[in-house]
């Protein structure tokens, strides 16, 4: 009855031993991919190389993130793949406007306290010297009004300087 009991233990032990080491090796060299949204390339690229895993860029797109941060990315993050694989990305161009307001004809602080309400960048400004528009008002825009973007860009006249004598 001893002799059934140890081989029974016996066998009992290999089955778990063989269980666990075929689960060591089918498990070994994967690791979970972590989530990379809002990080820079540079972090990420970083931190799936701690994982012994690869960047690859697949394309841009407008998104709610951050211009040059990541809004997508392929296997999604929590899924167990092969250490050395490729992890697609998409990098945000930022977040587009879909239509701009018209702000020519506005003087430029009006203008500028509006675009600011509505969370529209002022890319550039350029000062040029007009007799038909007063000073410091917008005469044009880019891009026009009503057409999509990420920031604007406006033309501006100049404050007409004092004639010296």
């Amino acid at each position: 009855m001893k002799k059934f009991l140890y081989i029974l233990i016996a066998i009992f032990t290999g089955f778990i031993s063989g269980y666990l080491f075929l689960t060591l090796i089918i498990l070994s060299g994967k690791v979970e991919v972590p989530d990379l949204k809002g990080k820079d390339i540079v972090q990420a690229n970083q931190i799936l190389k701690e994982k012994g895993l690869y960047i690859r860029i697949d394309g841009q797109e407008y998104s709610e993130y951050p211009s040059g941060t990541i809004s997508k990315q392929e296997p999604p993050a929590g899924i167990k793949v092969k250490t050395g694989k490729e992890i697609g990305v998409i990098v945000s161009k930022g977040f587009q406007f879909s239509t701009m307001p018209d702000v020519t004809g506005l003087k430029y602080e009006e203008a500028e306290k509006r675009l600011k309400e509505l969370n529209i960048p002022i890319e550039k400004v350029i000062y040029i010297a007009s007799d038909i528009y007063p000073p410091l008002t917008v005469i044009s825009q880019r891009p026009e009004p009503h057409e999509g973007g990420q920031s604007i860009r406006l033309l501006v006249s100049k404050k007409q300087e004092e004639d010296k004598n």
